[in-house]
Formats: structure tokens, sequence, C-alpha cells
């Protein structure tokens, strides 16, 4: 297995670290964006949820990456765009601060509330579902680089961010259709259906998004000690 260097610059698409130049690294966008990767596996696996400042440090955080993918710099590739998917899922951050200095009466102000709960909910699963995708991607670069080269490709990456979004929009309209189904008042027979089947659905698929949820951070703590982290030195792979 490669060190924490390796590994992550084959994923970004790094040439070899550039050691011997004082500072080239620092200057290397690539390196800023691995410094991001391991940041978010803190953030999303080690730091306090709900916390306001470490969401916020991660939104910053998530701005500059944004720009640094659009670097000539940054090779494109599956990992650059899981990455970059990534860093857009604390736009949903961005909407849960706007939905703060909206309202005018306190009904109004609490139903925001709670959509804007449901936005930090959705940010952290986004966060988790496309961690791990890149997790999966390091396992495959680290264990099976030559046989996984037709299964991290740009379309395979823009396919799972697809589903990932999908998945996550989808939990957050069952979720809070559930939530404020008491007080809608559906015009026609179709419209009430779809609420009385969120309404029925929505327990079960809490349960579901908690476990897999619990599932999905044991998998990616478990990949970011043994590939990120306490690793072996090895020679490395001749793939990239």
């Amino acid at each position: 297995m490669e060190t924490i260097k390796e590994v992550t610059a084959q994923l970004l698409g790094s040439k070899q670290m550039e050691a011997i130049v004082p500072g080239a690294v620092l200057r290397d966008p690539r390196a800023r964006l691995k410094r991001y990767l391991l940041l978010k596996y803190l953030q999303v696996l080690v730091l306090p949820l709900g916390n306001e400042l470490l969401v916020t440090l991660g939104a910053l955080a998530s701005l500059y990456t944004a720009m640094l993918l659009r670097s000539p710099r940054v090779s494109h590739k599956a990992s650059t765009v899981l990455l970059g998917q990534l860093a857009w899922a604390d736009s949903l951050v961005v909407a849960h601060w706007g939905l703060g200095v909206l309202g005018w009466t306190l009904e109004e102000r609490v139903a925001l509330a709670k959509l804007g709960s449901g936005l930090l909910s959705s940010n952290q699963h986004a966060s988790l579902l496309f961690l791990s995708c890149l997790s999966l991607e390091a396992l495959l670069v680290t264990w099976r680089p030559v046989e996984s080269r037709r299964l991290r490709t740009v379309r395979s990456a823009r396919l799972a961010s697809t589903l990932v979004w999908a998945a996550v929009i989808a939990e957050l309209l069952v979720l809070q259709a559930s939530v404020h189904g008491q007080d809608l008042h559906p015009h026609g027979p179709l419209l009430g259906l779809m609420l009385r089947g969120c309404l029925l659905i929505a327990p079960f698929l809490h349960a579901f998004s908690l476990c897999l949820s619990g599932v999905l951070w044991l998998a990616n703590a478990w990949v970011y000690y043994t590939v990120f982290y306490h690793t072996p030195q090895r020679r490395k792979s001749c793939f990239h």
C-alpha cells in the first residue's frame, strides 16, 4: 500500500511530489486539494456535528476548493469530479444560512428552522456519500489499479454524483413532507396520496438513513486509517 502522499497524489492526478523544490508543493493547487480531502475526513468522521464554527470553516474551505478545481493545473478525472461535488455539498449550508434571514411571522420562522435543520442533515449525508465514493476509489487505486481503470472514469463519477444528489434531495423532500404533513392541505387526490405515502415511509427512511450512515462512517474511518494514515511504504504503482 502507498503512503498518504502517494495515494492522494494518484487520486488527484498529481505527478511525483515536488519535494526537491522548497515550497513547490505549497504552490501546487493539487497539494491543497489533498489537504482539503483530509480536512473533510476529519470534519465528517471525527469532529462534532452541528458546530456552527466548524460548519462555517468547512463551507469556506469548500468554496476555496471549488475555485481551486477550476485551475488548469488540476487534471480532470473521476476523483476531482467527486471532490468538486463534495465541495458543492456545502452549498446546502449556504442555503441554511439564507433561510435564517427569512420569515416574518413566528410560524414562518419555525417552518424555515425545520427546513434549515433538514438542509444541514442533507449536507452531512451528501458529504458522507461523496466521501464514501472517494474512499472507494482510493481502495481501487491502492488494491486494483489496472483492473478498475474502466470503472474509475469521469462518466462513472458523474453518474455516481447524480445518484447521490437524487437520493439526498429525495430524502429531504420526503422527510420535510412528513414534518409539515399536518399543516399541508393538498388539493387533488394525487397530491394527497403522495403526502400520505411520505408520512408512511418517513420513519423507515429515517431508520435506514441512520443505519446506512453508521455503516458508511465505519467504512470511511477504516479507509482513512488503512489507506490514508497507517500504511507501510511500498513502491509506487506504475498505473499512473
